[in-house]
């Protein structure tokens, strides 16, 4: 990775020894560089630039301007100056500052930022509230002239917002855009639209669920036989014989929230989430899982406790992201489930511990409503 100090060396070097175009003619020395706004803005937030990383550094090396088209959206050619700073892949800190080349659409850059936007709101929401709100209040702005864009996710998004114009020693313009509305409220539900982001196959536990009945396990691939024992350790610290269903489920449900955390390779921006994060092998031998991850879990060890579970797979952000949950199903009622959306939480503090499909509808799942069973019992509570 290469120093900042370096990197901001080479881009002063770089704007010394060149004259730039802009959006109305040659750059002069009163014009500020994407990086200055940025800074400004980063000053603004309490941060320094040594604070965050840029995107050269996320990218390890690769050219950072390939990414602008892919994850900004932004048309090749439709910037001449940018600025870039993160933080990790566990937050949605973000500022971005653009100098629009004079072939530009200020309109389409600017949409596709807020789209960008929108889906790293996306990203946490359900999973970390706080950087989902984080995201949610985050801003797309333009400059009055049409010449720089930026989008500022940060702490105080009014004083970035501030320090974005007075860096550019303007007002801000009439108005910005807004995100477009997703929910139908003549449905009552939103309507559900497979995002197709993820591959959400279920992986196929019919060979542990059969070496578990049976309590020979040679036939088992490697790989199996890694989920295999390891689900077994957990029910054998974590459920006993003298538990009825709700006890076991929610002796389950307390080890998957206080064990396996999200895999942040999921919420970042140059990573590729393995395979085994979306099955039980990362959960149960790893710690780490993806939504579908969790859900797999938590029906194989259901299963094998003898309770009854399904896994939903579904969405989430107005059906914007791949998400799936599970539903249990307790004297002759079914209930929905959402471990990684509790992951973290102590036992008080659940939130989707069965509940009612109208209460997942409400927080932002969506699915194929008809195809899978309605939970409409209130939550049972475990007998004392």
């Amino acid at each position: 990775m290469k120093r900042l100090a370096g990197l901001f060396l080479s881009l002063a070097l770089l704007l010394s020894a060149c004259v730039s175009p802009t959006r109305g003619g040659v750059l002069s020395q009163s014009v500020p560089s994407a990086d200055q706004v940025a800074r400004a803005v980063l000053s603004a937030c309490g941060l320094e630039a040594g604070q965050t990383q840029t995107l050269a550094d996320q990218t390890g090396g690769n050219p950072p301007e390939d990414y602008l088209t892919a994850l900004y959206g932004l048309p090749d050619g439709s910037w001449e100056d940018y600025a870039v700073y993160l933080s990790s892949p566990a937050q949605a800190f973000e500022v971005a500052v653009f100098r629009l080349a004079p072939q530009a659409d200020p309109d389409a850059v600017a949409a596709g930022l807020e789209a960008y936007r929108q889906g790293r709101q996306d990203t946490f929401t359900g999973y970390d509230p706080e950087q989902a709100a984080l995201a949610a209040n985050g801003l797309v702005l333009r400059s009055a002239g049409g010449d720089y864009a930026a989008l500022l996710i940060c702490p105080d998004p009014g004083a970035a917002r501030e320090a974005f114009y007075t860096a550019l020693e303007q007002g801000a313009p009439a108005s910005t855009p807004a995100p477009s509305a997703t929910a139908d409220p003549a449905a009552g539900r939103t309507p559900y639209v497979d995002p197709e982001r993820d591959d959400m196959t279920l992986y196929d536990t019919a060979s542990i669920l059969a070496a578990w009945e049976s309590g020979d396990t040679s036939a088992l691939s490697p790989y199996d036989r890694a989920i295999y024992t390891r689900a077994a350790q957990v029910l054998d610290a974590e459920v006993t014989g003298d538990m009825d269903d709700l006890e076991r489920e929610r002796a389950i449900y307390r080890w998957l929230t206080s064990h396996v955390a999200y895999d942040q390779t999921h919420n970042s921006l140059f990573s590729v989430t393995p395979r085994e994060s979306y099955t039980p092998y990362n959960p149960l031998v790893e710690g780490i899982g993806v939504c579908l991850g969790f859900a797999s879990t938590f029906q194989l060890l259901l299963d094998m406790a003898g309770v009854e579970c399904i896994t939903v797979v579904g969405a989430s952000s107005g059906s914007r992201r791949d998400h799936a949950w599970n539903m249990v199903r307790l004297d002759g009622e079914w209930y929905c489930v959402d471990a990684t959306w509790d992951v973290g939480r102590d036992e008080t503090l659940w939130s989707y511990f069965n509940v009612t499909s109208d209460y997942m509808a409400a927080t932002d799942h969506q699915w194929d409503y008809a195809s899978v069973p309605e939970a409409t019992a209130q939550f049972l509570e475990p007998q004392s």
